[in-house]
Parts: C-alpha cells; structure tokens; sequence
C-alpha cells in the first residue's frame, strides 16, 4: 500500500511541504515528485477536476512518490469515494456545518471498522498485497486524511459536538465564507473574522487536532507566475493588468 509522505511528514513532527495547482500539468506533478516534495494539492471546488483527469494526476504523482491531494467539490459519498479511489489521499471538503455530516464523512472515507467505504476501486486493488483485502484497508484507513473546512459561524458554533467524532483529527479554514457567513461579505481580512479562527484555532488543539495549513506549507504555482511575470513587465517599464 501506497504511503501518505505528507502525514508521516507531520507525524515526525515536521511540516509537510508542498505545491498547490489550480490547473495541474503533469509535468508540475512529476517535478515534485522528483524534488522530494511530499504532497501536491489539486483544487476541485473552484476548478474543473474530472475523476478521470485526477487518476492520471494520481499514477504519476504515486509513480514519482509524491502524495496526492485534493480539495473536492462536495461531501456526498459519490464524491468522495470517486476520488479516494483514484487516489487522493488527504481530502479537503468543502463547508463542514454539523456533527452528523462529520460522521457521515468518516464513514464514507474509510473502510469497517472506522467507516463503512465502499469496496473498492481498480486503482486499490492494484495496491493490495496478499490474498485478501484486510491489510489493504487497514492500510488505507491509516494513509487518508480528511480534513473538512469549518467556514461557516454555523460550523463554530457546532464545534464543540463536531469535535467528539472520531475520525477527524485535521480542519480546514475559508475566510472569505466565514466573513459572508457572519454577515461581513469581502470582510475576509475583518479582525471579527480572525478572531474566530483565533479561538477556533485553541479550541482544535485544545481537542487534539489542527487547521491542515498549520502542518502543511505550499507554495501556490499560479501565484508564482504572477509574481515571475509581474517582476517581468517592471523590469521593462511595464505594470501588470492585475490588481490583486
């Protein structure tokens, strides 16, 4: 069974280290791969990520040892399972709100006795070692990260009964929603804003867990660009049609 570099990475007690893409390139993949990098992060809420697209990203990714990862549109068992089969094994979900979706997205993440996931893909069983499957799940269970987004007040003020599932040791963020969802649309950078993921922040570690983005740093490929390009244009006398 394949590894999760990202999370032993954390479990040494380092941040993991990776690259973001908006747009995956195959080549981008395997040039992680090749650097030591240990995740790459595919964005599939805000941008068009097809199941069959994310496989072939997967097997390079696997082939050059390098973890996949994936914000996914949703939270429905359809959704998470068509990804965790191809691959993906730390899974960002979109706008976690209560304890019952968090139950239900441990039990469609992982196999019995965790959860109840669905047995199983092509691309698993190309994984399996032995005869039968109860190394490979138990592998499984022990490589994928679920790491839903608490960006919604309504998820804050819920947190205390999300927090009792098991399952769930890492959170993701999402200021932009936090502020609509408290009344502040674009007030992403409000202190009202941070200040709840300030106590939400102590609440995680009071209970054993953390933000994602606390043991993981990235470096983005389309900010890059911008910033290489933007460079570009000013040392010619030039200035950036881009304003953010």
């Amino acid at each position: 069974m394949l590894r999760n570099k990202a999370l032993e990475r954390i479990r040494s007690g380092e941040k993991a280290l990776g690259v973001n893409m908006y747009d995956p390139i195959e080549e981008l993949v395997e040039m992680a791969g090749r650097m030591g990098l240990d995740f790459v992060n595919f964005e599939g809420q805000h941008a068009p990520m097809p199941p069959e697209r994310v496989a072939t990203l997967c097997r390079i990714a696997h082939g050059w040892g390098v973890t996949p990862t994936m914000r996914i549109p949703d939270g429905q068992e359809s959704t998470l399972l068509s990804y965790l089969d191809r691959g993906i094994m730390q899974v960002t979900i979109p706008n976690l709100l209560t304890r019952e979706q968090a139950e239900d997205l441990v039990k469609y993440a992982y196999f019995a006795p965790k959860g109840l996931r669905s047995s199983t893909g092509y691309s698993m069983v190309m994984f399996q070692d032995g005869p039968d499957r109860v190394n490979l799940f138990k592998d499984a269970n022990e490589n994928v990260v679920i790491s839903p987004q608490i960006e919604s007040i309504v998820a804050v003020n819920n947190l205390d009964e999300i927090l009792k599932v098991d399952g769930i040791e890492f959170f993701g963020g999402g200021n932009e929603d936090m502020a609509q969802s408290m009344g502040i649309p674009g007030g992403h950078a409000d202190p009202r804003v941070l200040d709840v993921y300030t106590q939400t922040r102590k609440r995680l570690k009071a209970a054993g867990k953390a933000f994602w983005g606390d043991v993981t740093e990235s470096v983005n490929v389309t900010s890059l660009v911008q910033a290489a390009a933007t460079d570009l244009l000013e040392k010619h006398g030039r200035k950036s049609g881009l304003t953010f």
